[in-house]
């Protein structure tokens, strides 16, 4: 192993370096997404003229996102979540078609730094042996860096990078199905006749604290954790009174997973210290020893309970939500060849869904169809279907929108073939939201919420909906709550929510401030939330700007497109009057006649 400063690159190493940049970005899982082409063509041309170390966030998101001066990555996650999705497409690729590449490009967790490595042996390495279960708590606390693999030359780029293996979401999915039970399961023993579900044991958290008094407070975390992941429908978890025996104990956790009769193990500690609090958490594939997902929690302990709830919250929507990591790591093992082709379909068709435009649209409608065809009965395929015409009829994206009563009854038939979805329900109500029907819509979306509550995306969309409908203290308190689950899930329709609402209380530059973390600034929905903001702080030059990218999306856009626009968003007509204020005050309509007058 030796570590090349990054500027050490021979012009023989550049060109191999080049030629496995131009690979990547002509594979399947990069060609239609330009975005994330820019980002990797960045860092590694950076890396490769010396500048690697001094990649950051900001520079990214100025350079390849095209934020304004004044970005703040604490505030807009742009760049943290689509370097979590190039991580998950240069393994994919790896995976895939560049598994016999003769070299290699990651880009490591914690770092903008691409990590090159030289290949010596394509040959497929053995498989770690088990570790024993403690193990895994010490090197989430200690964030132990990853071992190097041996049939690798690697040339470290920039400074060791401390990581934790983990993985991740396929295709960091927005549109993840969360599958809940309102009312925890009875929860079951070793022994007992088994329902053919993935199951879990949750093993009680390690008390770092040095304080035995403390126990009750990580026994708390483990039992609330327990409880709440036993409302997943598909998921066994085991009794408390069956993991607890284990406590303080270490066992191989092949062993323990065998003896338990589980696929999963999932531990963590909890160290309390003064004010701080923090929390780590693995899941462990009993089968192969290795850590599947890792994650840690630092947090202020002013009010100890909602701390605890808030950290439960998280770590149960991470692994059991649905396209989580257990359902992710089933999903390849427990279908059948034509579901399996069909569920590969809707995972390609929302990879292309991340970045919206006419092609990209049309790609994942024609992977869902295909999708259908293969598996007639998959409601995932169905749903995302629905959520796809609802994209098109928002965005303008297809050419010959689906009428909303079809788009209820394609995600209908999804509820139907899978009650139990909570995303299903999510897609249901947006269906009957567009198609004005709002008692319908308050229905599904009471059963979603209660299906799937830790699905933050999905809590953010019907939040949006509900404060646009008129609730705006409604949604935006269930927005609010959506964000402190998962902020990168519910970015785009919490801060809509909060900024929409900031503007019609007045409060014109924190609307400013919150329109400015979308991470969907090029949309057309963005630039019409943009103008009545801009019109009433007096910015012209920046609302023309605005009006002019409006134009180039549709040249007949006039003063009542704006208010057909509201109209398609349920908007009451004196929140309308409120918006189109702002708009005319921008002087981007000249002389055109307000509508009605």
């Amino acid at each position: 192993m030796t570590a090349i400063p990054s500027g050490s690159f021979s012009q023989s190493d550049q060109k191999s370096v080049r030629e496995e940049l131009d690979r990547i970005l002509k594979s399947t899982a990069f060609a239609q997404s330009r975005r994330r082409q820019r980002f990797l063509e960045y860092i590694v041309n950076e890396t490769l003229a010396g500048r690697g170390e001094r990649i950051k966030g900001y520079t990214i998101a100025r350079e390849v996102f095209d934020r304004p001066e004044d970005f703040d990555s604490n505030v807009d996650p742009i760049v943290r979540m689509e370097a979590a999705r190039l991580r998950d497409r240069l393994r994919e690729y790896y995976e895939g078609d560049g598994c016999n590449d003769p070299l290699r490009i990651d880009l490591p967790k914690g770092s903008y730094t691409p990590q090159i490595e030289f290949r010596q042996n394509v040959a497929t390495p053995p498989k770690s042996p088990d570790r024993i279960a403690a193990e895994s708590v010490v090197a989430v606390n200690d964030e132990a860096p990853l071992s190097p693999h041996p049939w690798w030359k690697r040339w470290q780029i920039g400074a060791p990078v401390a990581a934790i293996v983990m993985l991740l979401l396929v295709g960091g999915m927005w549109v993840a199905a969360s599958r809940w039970q309102t009312e925890p399961k009875e929860l079951v023993e070793p022994g007992q006749s088994l329902p053919d579900v993935p199951a879990v044991a949750v093993l009680p958290f390690v008390n770092l604290s040095g304080d035995p008094k403390q126990d009750y407070f990580s026994d708390g975390i483990t039992e609330d954790i327990l409880t709440e992941l036993s409302r997943a429908r598909d998921l066994r978890v085991l009794a408390r009174n069956t993991t607890f025996q284990y406590k303080g104990k270490v066992e191989n956790a092949s062993k323990l997973g065998h003896e338990l009769g589980v696929r999963y193990l999932l531990e963590g500690s909890i160290r309390r210290s003064a004010d701080r609090l923090r929390v780590t958490a693995q899941l462990i594939d009993a089968k192969t020893g290795a850590d599947i997902w890792a994650d840690r929690y630092d947090r202020e302990m002013a009010d100890v309970f909602l701390v605890q709830d808030e950290i439960v919250g998280q770590i149960v929507a991470k692994i059991a939500s649905g396209y989580g990591v257990i359902e992710n790591t089933e999903a390849k093992t427990r279908k059948s060849p034509e579901q399996l082709q069909a569920y590969d379909l809707v995972l390609r068709a929302h990879d292309v869904m991340w970045e919206w435009n006419h092609e990209n649209f049309r790609a994942a409608r024609e992977f869902l169809r295909q999708a259908i065809a293969l598996d007639p009965d998959s409601a995932r395929a169905h749903r995302e279907l629905a959520w796809l015409a609802v994209v098109g009829l928002i965005n303008r994206l297809d050419e010959t929108p689906m009428p909303p009563e079809e788009i209820a009854a394609q995600a209908m038939k999804a509820v139907q073939l899978d009650p139990a979805d909570g995303r299903a329900h999510m897609v249901a109500a947006a269906a009957y939201y567009f198609n004005k029907q709002l008692a319908s819509f308050n229905d599904e979306a009471q059963q979603a919420m209660a299906l799937a509550p830790y699905d933050a995306e999905s809590l953010s969309i019907i939040a949006y909906m509900i404060a646009t409908s008129g609730d705006w203290a409604r949604g935006v308190a269930l927005a609010e709550r959506a964000n402190a689950l998962n902020a990168d899930a519910a970015a785009g329709w919490y801060n809509a929510t909060l900024y929409l609402n900031y503007y019609l209380t007045g409060d014109y530059e924190r609307a400013l401030e919150f329109i400015r973390r979308d991470p969907s600034q090029e949309a057309l929905y963005s630039y019409i939330d943009y103008l009545p903001i801009l019109g009433q702080l007096g910015r012209k030059e920046e609302a023309r700007e605005k009006w002019q990218k409006i134009l180039g999306e549709d040249p007949t856009w006039t003063a009542e497109s704006f208010v057909k626009w509201y109209k398609l968003w349920n908007i009451r007509d004196e929140d309308s009057a409120k918006f189109m204020e702002g708009i005319y005050k921008t002087g981007v309509l000249g002389a055109e006649a307000k509508p009605g007058r």
